[in-house]
């Protein structure tokens, strides 16, 4: 790899994901730190320490089965179920708390919890089905022979855990910075707070950096302690690579149990996204002061009136943010990959702008951007791109890394012998084999960018995001505007995914 193009790479990493949080942290004075550690910020921390646990445990709880059926069953329909099965992740957490308020009556910590473990689960599906597929097929029918299915899943299990268990990490993760969700749930119901309201409250009471960083340490060492196992047991999956003569496993009999499983998937399909999509159809179409298709098509009119220009925006920042970060992302996760023992040393740096509350990561990028040299591009509507492009961009790093990680090095070798430089192999040897990788690393920044409020909240420039419009309609808008601006959002965030599975035959790769 070209020394100048990872250099060039680097420092656009600094400048968009390292400075907001390097900033931030310069802000704090010691008077600051008196009440990062205090009996209520320690009570903060267990509760979303418990919000966090609870979330991964329904995550992983829904999610290994589930990965487990669609990937490698008979179950009918099992390839529909799988695609559907990512619904729940690309919906905004703030969509789903909504319906499910209007469908239940829990809230507090409980409805906090379960709305944020039922939006995560894709994560450990997706990674527990690729793990289940990643067995030998010898291997299994061994284990068939000795104990049939009951025993293959016994000598499976433990093959397929670390990956699931690093899926439940950044579950957690998730769940721990959420402040959408928390702060919602605790508008209609008794107040819950986490400890992602408290960092929202300590800078819009004095807009005070320092004391708003320092409240929010406890928060960022929490995630670091969840962020480090995920790191090694990404390692251990990476190392656990085909072996040349690999036999991909075949399709598991359920026998009896065929339609049984079927009604489990159906069941998780429908509590996670079918439920809550259905719900707000519903209200857009009155609810319960009387349903019909004239009242939907007039909420949907209005929405798209009123809301055009925020989506518009959302939509311009999201795709501008996935055209900053893949170039960036596929340097330095080749990079990262190709460079050995140092890579697992520039890991966990990779991972820090995630490794710290997104409405802190906000607030390191005001402090960052806005001044007299930068003033311009604060102002402006790339203040929001470049905001997203550094807040995801470790997701698109360790996406690429995974994906040359299973590319053969011959390939770059050859190229390199027959006279290719470092930029040209980059983009005409290695792109286009991990073609699946770029597009799905776009699409991860895309989704993430379109549905992400806690960064965006306290940034001007992204107050026209249509999240942020949103937010501000579930407390002062209509039912019927507010459900079908949902629904418009909820289609904007997957339509990539759509197209990609009509119009592509390959495999959208998204797993770091």
């Amino acid at each position: 790899m070209s020394r100048p193009l990872v250099v060039t790479a680097l420092v656009a990493f600094a400048v968009l994901g390292l400075a907001p949080v390097v900033v931030m942290l310069a802000r704090i004075e010691p008077h600051d730190l008196t009440a990062a550690f205090s009996q209520r910020s320690l009570a903060l921390l267990g509760r979303t320490a418990l919000l966090g646990g609870g979330a991964a445990a329904v995550a992983l709880v829904i999610g290994l089965p589930f990965g487990f059926l669609v990937a490698r069953t008979d179950v009918p329909g099992a390839g529909v179920w799988r695609v559907l099965g990512v619904l729940p992740i690309l919906l905004p957490p703030l969509v789903v708390a909504m319906s499910w308020a209007g469908m239940s009556t829990l809230r507090g910590g409980m409805a906090t919890t379960l709305v944020l473990g039922l939006c995560t689960f894709p994560l450990v599906a997706l990674y527990a089905a690729r793990a289940f597929e990643r067995i030998d097929a010898r291997q299994e029918e061994a284990a068939l022979l000795a104990g049939g299915l009951r025993g293959a899943l016994r000598a499976e299990l433990p093959l397929v855990m670390p990956s699931a268990l690093f899926a439940a990490c950044f579950a957690f993760v998730l769940a721990i910075n959420d402040f959408a969700v928390p702060d919602y749930v605790s508008s209609i119901g008794p107040k819950w707070n986490v400890y992602a309201d408290e960092v929202f409250a300590s800078w819009r009471s004095d807009q005070n950096t320092g004391r708003a960083v320092a409240a929010a340490l406890p928060l960022v060492l929490l995630t670091a302690l969840a962020l480090w196992p995920a790191l090694e047991l990404r390692r251990r999956n990476l190392l656990a690579s085909f072996a040349s003569d690999f036999r991909r496993p075949g399709t598991l009999r359920l026998g009896a149990w065929r339609w049984p499983a079927l009604c489990v998937v159906l069941l998780v399909l429908g509590v996670t996204a079918l439920a809550p999509l259905g719900y707000l159809l519903y209200w857009s179409g009155g609810g319960t002061r009387g349903f019909s298709f004239e009242h939907m098509r007039a909420a949907f009119a209005y929405a798209l009136e009123v809301g055009r220009s925020n989506l518009q925006s959302s939509l311009l920042f999201a795709a501008g943010a996935a055209l900053v970060a893949v170039p960036i992302g596929l340097v330095l996760g080749h990079a990262l990959e190709r460079s050995g023992r140092a890579g697992r040393w520039l890991a966990p740096v990779a991972l820090l702008p995630i490794a710290v509350p997104a409405i802190l990561f906000g607030i390191g990028g005001i402090a960052f951007w806005n001044r007299p040299l930068t003033g311009a591009v604060y102002d402006s509507g790339w203040m929001a791109v470049l905001l997203f492009a550094g807040r995801f961009l470790p997701f698109v790093v360790l996406a690429f890394s995974a994906a040359v990680a299973m590319l053969d090095p011959r390939i770059e070798e050859s190229a390199r012998l027959a006279g290719a430089r470092p930029a040209r192999r980059l983009a005409w040897i290695v792109a286009p084999a991990l073609a699946p990788a770029v597009f799905g690393a776009a699409a991860v920044v895309y989704v993430l960018s379109m549905r992400e409020l806690d960064a965006a909240i306290l940034v001007p420039a992204a107050n026209s995001t249509v999240l942020f419009r949103l937010y501000n309609a579930v407390h002062f808008g209509r039912d019927d505007f507010v459900a079908a601006l949902a629904l418009l959002v909820a289609f904007f965030v997957i339509a990539p995914g759509l197209l990609w599975t009509f119009f592509a035959r390959r495999r959208l790769e998204v797993l770091p």
